[in-house]
């Protein structure tokens, strides 16, 4: 029964973290980019991003397939039996990890085409600045870590369901969200380096405007770090990550290239996620999702069981099966993950409005990330609900043109 209320209150607190949050004021469509943007720019994105979606679309088949065909036809049935056979069926936990390090790199080999094609696209736009051997050992660690991640908890699932049996997902949710913790946590000194060096801002303009605006909100001790982002591409970005003493705001260098108000902006923003404590609702939510989709792996294992399809909830032999749940539930809810973070981004958007009255820096902002990043200020409503974790670029303009009043930003 305790493990019963722990559980039942971790999906409580993943429902309340997502529904409680600051919202920003609803805008409605997303308008017109024709009066924010010149028409050349609008074209030259259009180029850049509509072989990008079809691409995308194609990469979501792909992942979405491998494992299916891993799980549902005797090729796949007969490739995880040799992988089991070959680490010993006895040996539960290994077999199950061994098959999910098969499947992630399977996916890896029959996308490579689509990702080399982005990549290559990308370079013609002038926005990767990475040589095939770099984008190459970049996307082996990304394989890699993801292979390793996929091991642990395939690993973990089975040495729980092998050791309790019927209670398994019980004692799963609450580990889960330890361990959803522990990533966010310890993502910055463990896993961000793989990709960035960082380094601390830099004394000069830059550094003391955004002190102004550290102090604005009460927060000048914030950690304020550079990464080299510039060794692989031109965009320009920021992020918050971390929790308690690992929380910190990283800027690309690339980013450094702006007005110092702009950055303020963008600075700002952030700090409204932090204020927002948008790292801490996505773990519990991230909890609560890894809660339902063990719900629903658990009433695919039982049906299969009562079929007579597997021995047991720690068959090894089904593992191909829980992986490929694990991925179809991760795809189908791609556009849930993408509502709530447009959320997030929406109320990061206003937070920073509200901080720094700046309405004016903040369309130039916006405006300069879009023409920079090639990204586009409007994208198909489809493309938008499956996968756009930002409000579109035409919105946020649309909210800052709103709010501002007279001494806002126009088209």
């Amino acid at each position: 029964m305790p493990w019963t209320a722990v559980t039942a209150c971790i999906l409580v607190a993943g429902i309340v973290a997502v529904v409680t949050r600051p919202l920003a004021p609803d805008l409605g469509p997303v308008p017109d980019p024709a009066p924010w943007f010149d028409a050349a720019l609008l074209r030259r994105i259009a180029a850049y991003q509509q072989p990008v979606r079809r691409a995308a679309v194609i990469g979501v088949v792909i992942d979405l397939a491998v494992p299916v065909v891993v799980a549902a036809t005797p090729w796949g049935r007969a490739l995880v039996r040799r992988i089991v056979d070959a680490v010993g069926a006895v040996r539960v936990s290994r077999a199950a990890a061994a098959v999910a390090v098969a499947v992630v790199v399977l996916m890896a080999v029959v996308r490579l085409p689509v990702d080399l094609w982005m990549y290559r696209h990308a370079r013609a736009f002038g926005l990767s600045t990475q040589s095939p051997e770099g984008w190459a050992g970049d996307r082996a660690i990304e394989v890699a870590v993801t292979a390793l991640g996929a091991a642990l908890v395939l690993a973990v699932g089975y040495a729980l369901a092998r050791r309790w049996s019927r209670q398994w997902l019980l004692v799963a949710v609450p580990l889960g969200l330890l361990a959803v913790a522990a990533t966010a946590l310890v993502a910055p000194l463990l896993l961000e380096p793989l990709r960035y060096n960082t380094t601390p801002l830099p004394e000069g303009p830059v550094r003391d405007t955004l002190t102004a605006v550290l102090e604005a909100d009460g927060r000048r001790d914030a950690r304020l770090l550079v990464a080299d982002a510039s060794r692989r591409t031109t965009r320009q970005n920021a992020y918050v990550s971390g929790l308690a003493g690992t929380r910190r705001i990283v800027l690309f260098d690339t980013l450094l290239e702006r007005r110092p108000d702009e950055i303020a902006l963008i600075v700002a923003h952030e700090l409204a996620h932090q204020r927002n404590r948008d790292v801490l609702r996505g773990v519990l939510a991230g909890s609560a999702g890894l809660a339902a989709l063990c719900l629903l792996v658990e009433l695919v294992v039982r049906r299969r069981i009562r079929r007579g399809r597997q021995r047991g909830r720690a068959d090894p032999y089904a593992a191909g099966v829980v992986a490929a749940v694990v991925v179809v539930v991760m795809l189908a809810t791609s556009p849930v993950v993408a509502w709530t973070s447009r959320r997030a981004e929406a109320a990061a958007d206003l937070g920073s409005l509200q901080l720094t009255g700046a309405y004016a820096d903040y369309c130039a902002a916006q405006r300069g990330l879009v023409e920079r990043n090639l990204s586009d200020p409007a994208p198909p409503t489809w493309a938008r609900l499956w996968w756009w974790s930002h409000p579109p670029a035409t919105s946020r303009l649309e909210l800052a043109a709103r709010l501002g009043g007279p001494e806002g930003c126009r088209p």
